[in-house]
């Protein structure tokens, strides 16, 4: 069986430098711009958080489906799980910033706006931050289950371990599934106190999932190329492919029933949202996020001989990643700070949040084989072909 994973010099120098050149931004932000720099911070913690939890929600997929051609890939979304304790953290500094980001939580804000007075028993700093307590508190509780487990069937073998992955992975589907809703509710939506959609919490989930499955197929081809992963073969690729293709048409079947029915429905507390992002300065960005979150995806990925190469899913993925950047970004600068900035700030705050998730996930691989040993599929994915 293959040996352990040993983190690569470069790859652990190129995090610190990331990181150092993040802590720079972030430094240079708060001295120029602090309204910019906290929108910034929310957007790129968000990020990776998404796609922390959206690595999760996908092992938790592969065990509560039995899925057999995906066993060989279970450390890699399991390593992705590090940066959730780093995201609370974040969370909790965001304390100093909220008046700059959320105008709910400006006392003469709601002394003036009667909508915003009349959501002030939910949208408050205490209760907001008594919320996040405890959505952290559900993730990090069945995480820190779930990876156990994980790290016990690999020592011990059997389906002991099996089976408890499996059933707290259906918990955290359904735990997930209530708690990251009501933080992009709280998060995110929330920016916009007047405007409200109902379908912006699936939306968040499914965009983890969509993004995170990005991320893993990126680690999968680069650690294959490192030569891990030897196993790895076209089939494999065929159903990352596959899950990406399915997962654009939600992404855009989701985008576009939330603008239909603002759009139909005419009222001007929504469709102010959609009015103020189509026009200057923001109509690039607007357009851009269809073209490369859903209909690239969607017509390249369509065809399963392309769809299976990695000359085509690198870039893909790469193309995706920045997609969820631009997408995050038309959500929350629009609102917060009303203005569209894209330099130094923006660029080394995003560089230092993923230096640090490049760290946490290299650590979490490393010491152990990056193939589960026990797993009682590991046979059906090591061999697997359609």
């Amino acid at each position: 069986m293959e040996d352990s994973f040993k983190i690569p010099a470069k790859s652990k120098l190129l995090g610190w430098i990331l990181a150092g050149v993040g802590g720079i931004a972030v430094i240079a932000g708060f001295m120029t711009d602090p309204s910019r720099m906290w929108a910034g911070i929310l957007l790129n913690n968000f990020y990776f958080l998404s796609l922390a939890l959206g690595a999760v929600f996908f092992i938790s997929l592969q065990y509560v489906t039995d899925s057999q051609w995906s066993a060989m890939f279970r450390q890699i979304p399991g390593a992705m799980m590090l940066y959730v304790p780093v995201a609370l953290i974040v969370m909790i500094a965001m304390a100093g910033g909220m008046g700059w980001i959320y105008e709910w939580a400006r006392p003469e804000i709601a002394r003036q706006d009667a909508l915003i007075a009349h959501k002030s028993p939910y949208l408050n700093i205490p209760f907001f931050y008594l919320r996040l307590l405890v959505i952290f508190g559900a993730w990090l509780a069945l995480i820190a289950a779930l990876r156990k487990f994980f790290l016990r069937e690999d020592a011990e073998g059997g389906l002991h371990w099996f089976r408890k992955s499996k059933h707290y992975s259906m918990i955290f589907i359904f735990v997930f599934g209530v708690t990251f809703s009501v933080a992009s509710f709280d998060w995110i939506m929330s920016i916009d106190a007047h405007w409200f959609s109902t379908i912006f919490g699936i939306s968040a989930i499914m965009s983890s999932l969509y993004y995170a499955v990005a991320v893993i197929i990126l680690l999968v081809i680069g650690l294959n190329r490192l030569g891990y992963l030897r196993a790895l073969n076209e089939y494999h690729l065929n159903d990352f492919g596959r899950y990406l293709f399915r997962l654009s048409m939600v992404w855009g079947f989701l985008w576009f029933m939330q603008y239909l029915i603002i759009w139909y429905a005419n009222i001007p507390e929504t469709t102010f949202y959609y009015y103020y992002r189509m026009g200057e300065p923001f109509t690039a960005l607007f357009y851009a996020n269809i073209i490369i979150n859903w209909a690239i995806p969607f017509v390249v990925l369509m065809s399963d001989t392309l769809g299976r190469k990695k000359a085509v899913l690198l870039p893909m993925c790469l193309l995706l990643l920045a997609g969820f950047y631009i997408n995050l970004y038309l959500q929350i600068m629009p609102g917060s700070i009303g203005e569209l900035n894209f330099g130094f700030i923006e660029i080394g705050s995003f560089a230092g949040f993923a230096g640090i998730f490049l760290l946490l996930v290299m650590k979490g691989l490393s010491g152990a084989s990056l193939i589960p040993v026990n797993h009682p599929y590991l046979q059906k994915s090591l061999h697997h072909h359609i």
